[in-house]
């Protein structure tokens, strides 16, 4: 099995402060689609400090952080 990498948003510019993120766990081909299968988490680490480690969040709440954000206030 291929351990997924963490990846940078295609938002971030070069530089900048900003976050990387990839699947824990997934026991399957990649999928396009930002919600993680369910009892898949999500890795988020610093991109300037990746040696430091990661936070591990488990997918449901994953997307839940990623609706509210997406939310319009």
């Amino acid at each position: 099995m291929i351990t997924p990498e963490f990846r940078k948003s295609s938002l971030s510019g070069a530089g900048q402060n900003c976050v990387e993120a990839k699947r824990l766990g997934d026991p399957g081909p990649p999928r396009r689609e930002q919600v993680p299968r369910p009892g898949v988490g999500i890795g988020v680490r610093d991109s300037q400090h990746p040696h430091e480690g990661h936070l591990s969040f488990p997918g449901p709440e994953w997307s839940a952080l990623l609706a509210g954000l997406r939310a319009p206030e």
